[in-house]
């Protein structure tokens, strides 16, 4: 994940062509057969030539025939910002009135164009103005934060009248321009508008990438936001006539472009006349994907957004396939039947070679459960899934981490496509919908919830012989069944293998999330991961929530407060380092798990003491196994006695001597061998403490 925007190290081509040359080539390439690239190839050109007096002169525009005295106005203030030389001359927020009528005053040339029969433009129907929110350095209604933006920019249809549009929403946002007064003040401007790119995929279901500006003095720069990596142009120097006509060109082109080259996913859109969502899920089971078959579904609640930068963005729906037959009234929801996970996952360019590809994982689970589940095991359940395509010059295009950045550099196209950063964007339709597991509001139910999920887990290895490896608070879900009983959903099997064909990636890949994740994958060991990394998981899972306490929000200020204090809390914050040393120490023994974490359990829960029984009875089985010699026990690696390595190469090799002086003891590594063993002692533990845990809850209920 790159954390700061380096245009140089992307950009070797030259100093004045850059990623701007090539962005804008993306958006309008007319070797391609989109009909909005070249909508914009053959439209851009032209209208930048009609207001090349802008771009050749900053002296008095022409009329050019446009007859918008608010031509001159614009002009006028974009004058004090294109005759900048060096850094700015005045305040920050004086920039923004002439950035704004800069943009303003192209939007008014591209929309005269629009409108003229004498030289229509084809597709013009699908083409918008980009304009700047009239009010700036504002913070949007719908901001987490206090960050204020300096300029927004929004869309409209290019036949509407341009007016004043005020301080517009993130859902509502096309793009956000950081002004900075110096021009190397450039990597503060990066760093502000990384903040407002997120919280636009958090608020935009349907955004795929962001296109942002900084104008640094009168530097402006293009950025790009995409899954993977984000880059910026090379600047485009507003005082000089090639900066601010390749500016203009950037702006028509994307007035004239593709919705799908500004960011938005075609196959998602918000139906305005029933005030709901219409999402295209791919059917893939009968051809692999190859005809583009869809399936549509409807949703008005989301349950999980996009809330990085960068990663999978991955976003779920409550949805049904149930088309509402009238508009819904302000405030109300769908009655959702499925569930939908849309998200950029890691993937093979070819779907075909593609075996970590969860739509793949779920069907595989579907044949081995759909007959066979004596047990009641609740298991995800796909009904549709595959990786999303939409149209684009009549070609079904598949929409990858390649078709996002194609055209933006050649070098990190390339970059991107390689398997180590190849994303594809899939969509799956899963029935058994549940909630966060944060909403569990016991810990009878916390501890239902979980041996359900870890039921799932061990019948999956057993059956399907399919590791999940990423085992945290965000994958498990609560299901409240119709009887009033609580289960537990494992979901998510993005990070899932094959244990018995992926022999390579069962070692040594970091997966999953830093406070839940084993040592064996936090250190990126060479240790064979097994079912004993997602048993681990579960114990930090467990001592988490014991902690911080059910029902309740681990934002919430009090609990804040007890983290502070906690050694727990260092398994989240601080250095991959820190996390690791604090684990490895937390572990090393029963008396140190107890002392650190299990006596730090939330004493104000009745049922602390049988949680804190919980943890140690999966701490025993987990890192002090009785079936093990207690070499193998702990988390800390056996080292070699030095004086006795010593003394020993003085002697004959038939020197008798205990294995331990002369041999380091990684516990991980023995224990990995004998993984399927300590699972069966795990499940064990899960499912009796399950038993115990609602015995007790009766028993106390028969004493009140």
């Amino acid at each position: 994940m790159e954390r700061r925007l380096n245009p140089k190290s992307l950009n070797k081509d030259k100093a004045d062509g850059g990623i701007a040359t090539r962005t804008r080539s993306r958006i309008a390439n007319t070797s391609t057969s989109d009909a909005g690239t070249k909508r914009a190839a053959s439209g851009s050109a032209s209208l930048a030539q009609s207001v090349s007096n802008l771009a050749i002169s900053p002296g008095e525009p022409t009329q050019l025939g446009i007859g918008d005295a608010q031509l001159a106005t614009d002009f006028g203030k974009i004058k004090r910002w294109t005759q900048t030389k060096g850094n700015y001359n005045g305040s920050e927020r004086a920039m923004y009135d002439p950035i704004s009528s800069f943009i303003t005053y192209v939007a008014r040339h591209v929309k005269a164009r629009l409108g003229s029969s004498s030289d229509p433009v084809d597709g013009k129907d699908e083409c918008r103005l980009i304009l700047p929110v009239d009010i700036t350095d504002y913070k949007p209604e719908d901001a987490d934060d206090d960050t204020r933006i300096d300029i927004g920019l929004f869309d409209m249809e290019y036949n509407a009248a341009i007016k004043p549009y005020g301080r517009a929403s993130y859902y509502r946002l096309r793009g956000i321009l950081e002004a900075k007064m110096r021009k190397d003040e450039v990597d503060n401007a990066f760093v502000q508008l990384y903040e407002y790119t997120r919280q636009m995929f958090a608020e935009q279901h349907n955004l795929r990438s962001v296109l942002g500006f900084t104008a640094c003095a009168g530097d402006v720069r293009l950025c790009h936001f995409g899954p993977s990596k984000a880059v910026s142009s090379e600047p485009m120097d507003v005082g000089t006539r090639e900066g601010r006509r390749a500016f203009i060109e950037l702006l028509i082109n994307m007035s004239l472009c593709d919705n799908s080259q500004l960011g938005r996913d075609p196959t998602m859109r918000y139906l305005s006349e029933l005030r709901c969502w219409q999402i295209d899920c791919p059917d893939d089971d009968d051809d692999d994907g190859r005809s583009g078959k869809v399936a549509q579904y409807y949703f008005t609640n989301t349950i999980c957004i996009a809330d990085r930068l960068f990663g999978r963005h991955t976003r779920c729906f409550l949805a049904t396939e149930s088309r509402p037959t009238k508009q819904l009234e302000e405030g109300q929801s769908l009655e959702a039947t499925v569930v939908i996970k849309d998200a950029f996952a890691f993937a093979k360019a070819i779907g075909s070679e593609d075996d970590r590809d969860e739509v793949k994982t779920l069907k595989k689970i579907r044949e081995a459960f759909h007959d066979n589940n004596p047990d009641d095991i609740l298991y995800p359940k796909i009904v549709v899934g595959g990786r999303v395509k939409f149209k684009r010059g009549g070609q079904l295009v598949e929409d990858t981490t390649s078709t996002i950045y194609e055209g933006v550099n050649d070098e990190l196209l390339a970059m991107v496509s390689s398997d180590s950063l190849f994303r594809a964007h899939r969509r799956i339709v899963m029935k058994s919908i549940g909630e966060p597991l944060r909403t569990v509001k016991t810990a009878k139910e916390f501890v239902a919830v979980i041996c359900d999920a870890m039921q799932c887990h061990y019948a999956i290895v057993d059956k399907c012989k399919i590791l999940h490896r990423d085992i945290s608070n965000n994958n498990i879900l609560v299901v409240r069944m119709e009887d009033g009983t609580v289960r537990g959903l494992l979901i998510d099997f993005d990070c899932a293998i094959d244990i018995s064909r992926d022999k390579k990636d069962v070692r040594g890949e970091m997966t999953g999330t830093f406070p839940f994740m084993s040592l064996n994958n936090l250190t990126c060991s060479n240790v064979k991961r097994t079912s004993l990394d997602d048993w681990e998981s579960v114990l930090y899972l467990l001592c988490w929530y014991a902690t911080i306490g059910f029902g309740t929000s681990e934002d919430r200020s009090e609990v804040q407060a007890r983290l502070k204090v906690l050694p727990i809390a260092q398994w989240r914050n601080g250095t991959l380092v820190t996390i690791i040393d604090a684990k490895r120490m937390h572990l090393c023994s029963l008396n140190t798990f107890y002392a650190n974490i299990v006596g730090r359990f939330d004493q104000r829960d009745t049922n602390s003491e049988h949680l804190g029984v919980f943890a140690l009875k999966l701490y025993k089985a987990l890192f002090a196994n009785g079936k093990l010699d207690s070499r193998y026990h702990g988390s800390e690696e056996k080292k070699t006695n030095p004086i006795m390595a010593a003394f020993l190469k003085t002697q004959p090799p038939s020197t008798p001597v205990d294995d331990d002086s002369t041999n380091d003891i990684d516990p991980f590594e023995m224990r990995s061998q004998e993984w399927e063993k300590i699972s069966k002692d795990l499940l064990s533990v899960i499912n009796e403490t399950k038993v115990e845990m609602a015995d007790w809850e009766d028993t106390a209920k028969q004493l009140q």
